[in-house]
């Protein structure tokens, strides 16, 4: 169940943040922020289809404009999302630089109290502060098998 990128990378042992200290950080021009719905943000799609959302503007006076960290222009590169199988759910950050508008919405809109969430977790990519290339490197290790339903809207 993802809570924060610590609390998920907490069980992990120190040789493998020494091992491999490029998954055990966030990279530079990345944040995670935790927030409830609504969100107060405006996501506009990169390009039609499958190429990711970027914050097109703030609600004034919305969630988003009073926490203060999240700018227009910034892309969302990861959300979290419930996958559910049978009686069992999981909760897990996809990476969504490939999501359409659609897929986007029903991401964060799946994180629902039923399934033991009173947030949703984002993580944005500031453009201009990061490096792409990096941080799709580093969201590779939050792929979800292929077998997962969020995968395969990708």
């Amino acid at each position: 169940f993802y809570k924060s990128f610590d609390s998920f990378m907490k069980v992990f042992s120190e040789e493998d943040r020494q091992a491999f200290p490029e998954i055990f950080n966030i990279p530079k021009g990345v944040y995670e922020v935790s927030m409830t719905k609504p969100l107060g943000i405006v996501f506009e799609e990169i390009e039609v289809g499958n190429k990711g959302v970027f914050v097109q503007e703030l609600v004034e006076g919305g969630l988003a404009e009073t926490q203060g960290k999240i700018q227009p222009g910034d892309v969302l590169v990861a959300v979290t999302a419930i996958k559910v199988v049978g009686a069992k759910f999981e909760r897990r950050l996809i990476p969504a630089r490939r999501f359409d508008f659609d897929t986007t919405v029903g991401a964060i809109g799946s994180n629902e109290p039923k399934w033991q969430c009173s947030d949703v977790i984002l993580m944005f990519e500031r453009p201009g502060e990061s490096d792409p290339k990096e941080v799709d490197k580093f969201l590779e290790f939050f792929e979800p098998p292929f077998d997962n339903p969020w995968k395969q809207q990708q």
